[in-house]
């Protein structure tokens, strides 16, 4: 989870609490404090509450738990002169833009605030690659013209901490921002950039801002940039920022927004509404709640309620990107109360713990296998597309191509593993059972997991009856009467293949035949191989 360092005498002094106040405060916002030094504190903020990464949006939710303001905070919201108007930049096509006046920035606050844009980058942002954030002195911009658009790679502008002016490719090649970022951005010879009318430059997003807007402790008024792949994402990170300052003290002001989206007006601040019944949260809590508490903990959560007849209708500020349905006001109402005033309920089991159906077969089957003279081993579950047939699932992001989809069968898993051991004392008897996953349309992902066990004998001499006579003894302990039947297919020898029935169900359970010879060229094994695999799910449910 994400850490920041705060000044503790800024959380203190606002709140008006002692040091034990203020872990117990974070603790009930699920977060973790340590001291680091006489001034300092370390917080442990979770992933999905980036609102408190800057102390001031701490201080927002406290001054809930605390009693000392409840509801929405109502902040100073004004008009600007200024315009900010994307055009197409086809790498990180969406943008948005805000102005906050009146902050006032000192040593740690100036930290604090370049720490939450680092925060925000690597989180939300993905490390810049989703979300990019630029932060400005306005008083610097001698423009009220802004605009986002691409630029050539030869075009001057003097970068953060440079002293000349350089190209976007010599910041690109010569900066260490440019080494680490330049290759998110740039697109057919053309960076994205935000720009004031006269053409200077305010930043290349999402590699590094100029010199000429450099904020620091004089800085009053600011102007945010915000760019990336996502309009939510770019979207809602710039309403974190501006709600997050404006708790500090500032004013928001709009900017006229210039773009392909509906919304005529940057920052966005867009709010939405979820309800919640007091039956699900009794459900969900284990304790009984009227609507007028529950209303209660909300608006100590920060959030602004309504009820309507039976249900209390939540309006979820700017800022709270967490909020996604009712089961997540649930918990801000648990936190609010006190995870430590609310008692779990004992739990009674009734019954004696026992092998689940899967295990019992899984393990019968094994001690049954061995017993066969069959030795087990263990393959990966990824595999290499190209020894897989029909349909599989395949990763859009593998770490090596060796492993870029999930296997479908065991077949081709076992086969891999025969090519790497050919040098081994023939015959080679194995078996494997494991899960493979395979099409199913009535899932959610269209994709389902199976249970299955394969089984395998190479030698210089091998044909189906050597394995046939084995598999055939196996599925009858397991009180299976198995019948085959003619299956055809290009991985058997024709006439050397069959499928293998459940008589009793007239269910197909499985293959088993000669590998073509033909594959065994492919994969370069040189020997004979007979193979068999059975779908164990139909067997888990006698």
């Amino acid at each position: 989870m994400p850490t920041i360092v705060s000044y503790k005498w800024t959380l203190i002094n606002n709140l008006k609490i002692s040091d034990n106040q203020l872990e117990e405060l974070l603790f009930k916002l699920k977060s973790e404090v340590k001291p680091i030094d006489a001034d300092h504190v370390e917080i442990e903020v979770n992933n999905d509450r980036p609102d408190l990464f800057f102390p001031y949006g701490i201080i927002r939710a406290a001054k809930g738990i605390l009693g000392k303001e409840l509801g929405e905070p109502k902040y100073d919201i004004k008009q600007s002169v200024y315009s900010f108007e994307v055009k197409e930049v086809k790498s990180r096509p969406y943008a948005v833009a805000g102005i906050v006046k009146d902050i006032k920035l000192d040593d740690e606050s100036l930290r604090e605030l370049i720490q939450f844009q680092e925060k925000l980058h690597i989180t939300v942002g993905r490390k810049r690659k989703k979300v990019a954030i630029g932060i400005h002195d306005l008083d610097k911009i001698t423009s009220t013209k802004i605009y986002y658009k691409p630029l050539p790679l030869d075009y001057k502008f003097i970068p953060l901490n440079q002293s000349k002016l350089m190209t976007i490719k010599e910041v690109i090649e010569q900066t260490p921002q440019g080494r680490e970022y330049g290759n998110i951005s740039i697109y057919d010879g053309l960076s994205p950039a935000i720009v004031e009318e006269n053409g200077d430059v305010l930043s290349i997003p999402p590699i590094i801002n100029s010199d000429k807007t450099r904020i620091d402790e004089k800085t009053r008024n600011i102007f945010i940039d915000v760019t990336g792949t996502s309009f939510e994402a770019v979207s809602s990170t710039l309403d974190i920022l501006v709600t997050d300052l404006a708790e500090m003290g500032g004013k928001i002001e709009l900017l006229n927004f210039i773009s392909p989206s509906k919304f005529e007006f940057s920052p966005l601040l867009r709010r939405y509404t979820v309800s919640v019944s007091a039956n699900y949260i009794s459900k969900n809590l284990g304790i009984n709640l009227s609507l007028n508490e529950i209303e209660k903990y909300l608006r100590m959560a920060r959030f602004d309620t309504k009820v309507l007849n039976d249900v209390v209708e939540v309006t979820v500020p700017p800022y709270r990107v967490d909020i996604l349905s009712q089961i997540d006001l649930v918990e801000e109402i648990a936190m609010t109360i006190g995870y430590d005033k609310l008692s779990p309920k004992d739990y009674t089991i009734k019954a004696t713990g026992k092998l689940s159906a899967e295990t019992e077969l899984i393990r019968t089957l094994r001690d049954l296998s061995i017993g066969a003279g069959f030795s087990e081993i263990f393959t990966f579950i990824l595999s290499n597309d190209k020894r897989l047939r029909n349909e599989y699932v395949s990763i859009v992001n593998p770490v090596t191509v060796e492993y870029n989809a999930v296997r479908n069968s065991l077949i081709p898993t076992l086969l891999n593993f025969l090519k790497y051991n050919q040098h081994a004392i023939m015959p080679v008897y194995v078996f494997e059972i494991g899960d493979v996953v395979i099409k199913d349309k009535r899932t959610d992902t269209g994709y389902k997991n199976s249970l299955r066990a394969v089984y395998g004998i190479m030698n210089s001499k091998v044909n189906y009856e050597d394995l046939q006579s084995r598999v055939h003894q196996i599925l009858m302990s397991l009180d299976i009467e198995p019948t085959y039947k003619t299956y055809l297919d290009d991985m058997f020898i024709p006439g050397r293949g069959a499928k293998i029935i459940d008589t009793s169900k007239s269910v197909e359970i499985g293959v088993i035949g000669e590998i073509n010879p033909v594959l065994l060229e492919e994969l370069e094994i040189e020997f004979p191989v007979v193979i068999s695999e059975i779908y164990l799910d139909s067997l888990v449910k006698r």
